[in-house]
């Protein structure tokens, strides 16, 4: 492929590692685990080199994981992982600003955040003129965030 992803081969190493033998069967065997941000660039399954932003599928048939890029997570779960490392990369920007709609809601099924956090969030996603409180609230919700995105991923 011209962008240099090769979902072919993806489809291979995925088939290899799942207990399916056709393709729509496998992919339902897997889910995203985890999401992490390699220190040094690594290569995708499916051979694209280099990748940075990675996420972590487990097949949950044979118990296998590996790691992809956002990109084929995006092609191979329909999962907008995209959406969560840019939120990722603007709060480590300015903490200030908030995780978007779908990272809290990531964070908050990984327990990342707790139920009142991730309501917090909700709340106050898109307000841009926060009290000191809420704001404190904000930095505190980010940092967690970013803590479990340095640690190579949530779990």
């Amino acid at each position: 492929m011209s962008d240099g992803y090769n979902f072919a081969q993806l489809k291979t190493e995925i088939l290899k590692l799942s207990k399916a033998t056709d393709w729509e069967t496998a992919r339902k065997e897997w889910r995203l685990v985890s999401i992490s941000q390699a220190d040094e660039p690594e290569a995708c399954l499916c051979g694209h080199f280099p990748i940075i932003d990675l996420c972590t599928i487990k097949n949950g048939v044979t118990g296998q994981s590996v790691d992809v890029g956002n990109v084929c997570v995006k092609r191979f779960l329909g999962f907008r992982s995209d959406l969560i490392f840019a939120s990722i990369k603007r709060i480590k920007s300015n903490p200030d600003k908030s995780i978007g709609p779908d990272a809290a809601a990531l964070f908050h099924r990984q327990g990342i955040i707790n139920a009142w956090e991730y309501q917090f969030q909700q709340d106050t996603h898109r307000k841009r003129d926060l009290t000191a409180r809420q704001l404190a609230t904000r930095h505190s919700i980010n940092r967690k965030v970013l803590a479990a995105i340095r640690s190579r991923g949530i779990t």
